[in-house]
């Protein structure tokens, strides 16, 4: 009798695997001769392929690529500026249609001034103009960016869920990724809380045609690819932030989303993100990093949009799909996506106190149609037009066009090219967002009042932004008393934006979006209005303005509140600081009307002071509106930061 030979496999055959016996891996194996029996081993296709390891120097080489692939686009992108500025015959973009290519070659802006930012002592990075030169000129701010939460809010509850699991996971070996889903009934309660939710504010879905994959995957995990796995991750995160953010007491709902996060992890590591990512698998992190904010509102959040945004142009989301002759709804979601991750982009910028210079990379893709879910279907040949009423979509439009806005205002505000005044586009943009949006909605419908209020915040903002800019172009020209009656228009502006923000928070119709909204926080108005209060101390609007910020401080310390981030410290002690000079104004006061001594202007605040806020130039910066960006460096704050350290 022949002698077996050696089977080339690494696992025993099925005979042994069935018994749990020591299998010698021959053909046919010892144990299968003895017992006179078929020896059959498993095919190539039933052995279990494990997750590549992910090093941490595999993301860098990764990362290190796309810079290299993006730096040669735009290298593409700065020779087709110079061609079109060449060109006498360009057409000019139109300014107010939402399926308009919004960000342009052109949009390009070199700030007014350089600076080299600043490295405070916890080694974080800020180049915001403003906030870094006070910082650099006023140390108890400074110190104020390092003070540990403890000292400055001691029973807030510390970040919950950290994101690094994204790059460097040590589950994925031993990671049992359908152990993670929650049972079918409690899924599919999930999925709905989602639809009523979240994806009313978050719009990158198709209902329609995701619906069936959901159930399906819901159903049957085992048979659902990696990135729709990670979908549905986000998803139940989704819908566990926003019962968490009703009750935040509630440990268990905690620990879902702790577990609902592994799953998300460890899905788009099998998924292969870094390398591979798709449509779904961008769907996904980027539900998942607006959830993320409630939870966690450091740094890590603002470096994860970036490595997302390169993802996504790796497989060309910030070119329109129309180039590529996609479908209408491969169109559609694509810019859902892409705008998305502009606009929230945007927001990291104002929290975290980094500026971009040079946001002006190429992109074609138009804004998302106007339209609800069921006017678009997968097997449609003809993009659907947008239709003039509220639908599923208005919120999101909102958002995406007013961000697109402030950066023309930027640019008519901060170069002498020839164009629309200033106050030409803020009131183009207000008539286009009234006109095709606002006016349809109603405001007794939560989600329509949740986004007819998120508009008239945004334009107010604008507005507020033209008004500051317009008082500082003019300077020592305007007359004293016209100057004071400026600066009271513009506060009373500001006021405005943060009473419809206040309202954003507090109004019970919108209590179930309460879980986004509460961790967007005004710091560009916030800043503006402690800054009046501490050069006009008294006067117009005043009164108002603080009952305002109470407001907002109270609801901010409350325990149970998201974390306001790390520059919530400095706003804190810009407070303080403002309150003082209110306290020694009214004292000031009072002592002049004892005894007839001088004493200074209740309205103007002091000559020193007043000379440093008319020349504060307000710039908004390139993204957003930042909220101490565009101090110019021709201004000396030294003068003022002593004055107000004396009155402490």
């Amino acid at each position: 009798m022949d002698r077996p030979g050696r089977y080339n496999v690494e696992r025993s055959c099925l005979r042994c695997h069935q018994r749990k016996v020591r299998c010698d891996k021959r053909s046919p194996c010892g144990s299968c001769v003895r017992a006179n029996t078929a020896c059959q081993y498993p095919g190539p296709n039933r052995v279990k392929r494990r997750a590549p390891k992910v090093t941490q120097t595999d993301v860098m080489a990764r990362l290190e690529s796309l810079e290299r692939s993006i730096a040669a686009l735009l290298g593409d992108r700065s020779l087709h500026v110079d061609r079109e500025a060449n060109s006498t015959n360009a057409p000019a973009p139109a300014a107010e249609s939402p399926s308009s290519n919004a960000m342009s070659p052109t949009d390009t802006t070199t700030d007014q001034s350089a600076h080299d930012g600043l490295l405070v002592d916890d080694g974080r990075y800020i180049n915001e103009q403003l906030l870094s030169r006070v910082l650099e000129n006023e140390k108890d701010l400074r110190s104020a960016t390092n003070t540990p939460r403890s000292d400055a809010i001691s029973v807030r509850r510390p970040p919950t869920l950290k994101a690094e699991g994204l790059l460097i996971n040590r589950f994925v070996e031993v990671g049992d990724l359908q152990a993670l889903h929650p049972g079918q009934w409690q899924a599919t309660q999930l999925w709905q809380d989602f639809l009523i939710y979240i994806d009313p504010v978050i719009k990158l879905l198709h209902v329609p045609s995701m619906q069936p994959r959901i159930f399906a995957a819901i159903n049957r995990p085992q048979d659902a690819p990696a990135d729709l796995h990670a979908l549905l991750f986000a998803i139940y995160l989704g819908a566990a932030t926003r019962m968490l953010a009703e009750d935040p007491t509630k440990e268990q709902k905690l620990l879902e989303a702790c577990q609902y996060q592994k799953g998300l992890e460890l899905a788009l590591c099998y998924s292969n993100f870094l390398e591979s990512p798709t449509l779904t698998s961008l769907q996904a992190i980027s539900i998942y990093q607006t959830c993320l904010r409630y939870y966690n509102s450091g740094r890590a959040g603002w470096t994860l949009r970036g490595l997302v945004i390169r993802a996504a142009q790796s497989i060309g989301i910030h070119r329109d799909g129309k180039h590529f002759k996609l479908t209408p709804l491969e169109c559609e979601l694509r810019r859902r996506l892409w705008w998305h991750l502009c606009s929230a982009d945007s927001r990291a910028v104002e929290d975290h106190g980094v500026g971009i210079t040079g946001r002006g990379e190429f992109s074609d893709t138009g804004f998302p149609a106007n339209i609800d879910d069921r006017h678009l279907s997968p097997t449609a040949t003809v993009a659907p037009e947008s239709q003039a009423c509220w639908t599923e979509m208005t919120v999101s439009l909102i958002t995406t066009i007013a961000n697109q806005k402030r950066l023309e205002l930027h640019r008519a505000l901060t170069s002498n090219a020839p164009g629309k005044r200033p106050a030409e586009i803020v009131q183009g943009v207000k008539t286009h967002i009234y006109d095709a949006y606002v006016r349809h909605g109603d405001p007794n419908i939560p989600i329509q009042r949740h986004g007819m209020l998120l508009g008239e915040i945004l334009m107010v903002k604008m507005e507020m932004y033209v008004h500051q800019k317009d008082l500082q172009t003019r300077g020592a020209a305007v007359p004293a008393a016209e100057r004071r009656e400026m600066q009271a228009r513009t506060l009373d502006v500001a006021c405005q934006a943060l009473e419809r923000t206040n309202e954003l928070f507090t109004d019970e119709l919108l209590h179930g979006y309460r879980w986004l909204s509460s961790t967007y926080m005004p710091y560009f108005i916030l800043t503006y209005i402690l800054w009046h209060l501490c050069v006009y101390p008294m006067g117009l609007h005043v009164e108002r303005a603080w009952r305002g910020v109470n407001l907002i401080f109270e609801m901010t310390e409350d325990p149970l509140w998201p974390d306001p981030g790390p520059k919530w410290a400095i706003i804190t002690r810009l407070r303080d600081k403002a309150l003082h000079i209110r306290r020694t104004q009214s004292a000031t006061e009072q002592a002049a009307q004892s005894v007839e001594t001088p004493s200074i202007d209740a309205e103007q605040g002091g000559p020193a002071v007043e000379s440093f806020f008319n020349f504060v130039n307000w710039d908004m910066g390139m993204i957003g509106f930042p909220d101490w960006t565009g101090l110019t460096q021709s201004v000396d704050i030294t003068g003022f930061e002593h004055l107000l350290d004396s009155e402490l």
